[in-house]
């Protein structure tokens, strides 16, 4: 029988430990879609619908026609899915006070935790909080409401394309 150095033996079997809880970690993920913590269904709706209302209450918006929905992350309609929301609000007189209207609307935001989100591409303004994106899109003559888009996190890995429903009508408490 040969003796090893206790220092490397204890390495080696932290190295196996190490091999055998990544190789789990990483299994999970595989499963789950490569997915990490993954969200169910009801946590990625309340996920952008608590940014919503945090959003509504913090610039008193008159809201129109708020809608949610269940949106997959890639092309294929496959999972992972996120939530996924507009929220409707009355148009500006013009573009111009509709675009200082936005920007008084951001500076507010960022004043309570809002971040600007360099990586999230738009033609709207966008700003991050609790893995929540919100996008401001710019004022369009050819609707008749400017919108808030929210999206949440893709990390819900139970919806699929049959069960991902349709749009739905939510209810935010008023400002």
């Amino acid at each position: 029988i040969r003796r090893t150095n206790g220092a490397a033996t204890t390495a080696v079997v932290v190295a196996l430990v190490a091999a055998l809880v990544s190789g789990c970690g990483a299994m999970s993920s595989i499963k789950n879609g490569g997915v990490a913590n993954p969200l169910t269904p009801e946590q990625s709706k309340a996920q952008v619908l608590d940014a919503a209302q945090g959003i509504v209450g913090a610039l008193k918006l008159q809201v129109i026609e708020p809608a949610f929905w269940r949106a997959s992350c890639n092309d294929q309609g496959e999972a992972p899915f996120r939530g996924q929301m507009t929220i409707g609000y009355p148009q500006a007189a013009s573009f111009e006070a509709s675009d200082a209207e936005v920007a008084q609307m951001v500076q507010h935001l960022q004043s309570i935790g809002w971040t600007g989100d360099p990586d999230f591409k738009s033609h709207g303004t966008a700003l991050k909080k609790d893995d929540v994106v919100a996008v401001f899109v710019p004022q369009n003559a050819s609707d008749s409401t400017r919108s808030i888009e929210l999206y949440g996190e893709c990390r819900d890995v139970t919806t699929t394309k049959d069960t991902r429903g349709n749009a739905e009508t939510v209810t935010l408490p008023p400002a």
